[in-house]
């Protein structure tokens, strides 16, 4: 899979950040790319809620929010804790945060990207294509 077979159109987004400004940005260009469906919520507390009833099919997440934080979104996804489990959701943290603690953390709660921000549409795009195209060769195997 190369970004050029990607129908972004056909995927749906779900980008978690408590910054309206960001949140409206990345999703903007998740449209530029051609997304269709784009949710937004602005913690991870919101983003449970509306894993129960949405199915995206990929996460953007920045880390430090309240009340739930984008660690403990992770540690709740991948566990199924609030009944919305899914260890194959990709999620790549969005966030500001470069901590090395940080980082070690999300890889160790099995984290599929991390972007540090500001970033552009050309990072988001091959952060999209890099983890799609990752997880479909998990999936040959």
């Amino acid at each position: 899979m190369t970004s050029c077979d990607i129908d972004f159109g056909k995927l749906t987004f779900l980008v978690i950040e408590d910054q309206e400004y960001v949140r409206s940005l990345i999703s903007e260009l998740l449209k530029r790319l051609g997304a269709d469906r784009v949710f937004e919520e602005s913690n991870g507390a919101a983003a449970l809620e509306l894993l129960k009833t949405a199915t995206p099919d990929f996460v953007f997440c920045d880390i430090k929010m309240e009340p739930v934080d984008g660690l403990e979104f992770l540690r709740r996804v991948r566990t199924g804790v609030d009944g919305v489990g899914d260890r194959q959701l990709p999620i790549v943290f969005l966030t500001s945060d470069s901590e090395r603690t940080t980082v070690m953390a999300a890889i160790e709660g099995n984290v599929d990207g991390y972007l540090v921000k500001p970033v552009s549409l050309g990072d988001l795009k091959a952060k999209i294509t890099f983890v799609l195209e990752r997880r479909r060769a998990a999936a040959r195997r």
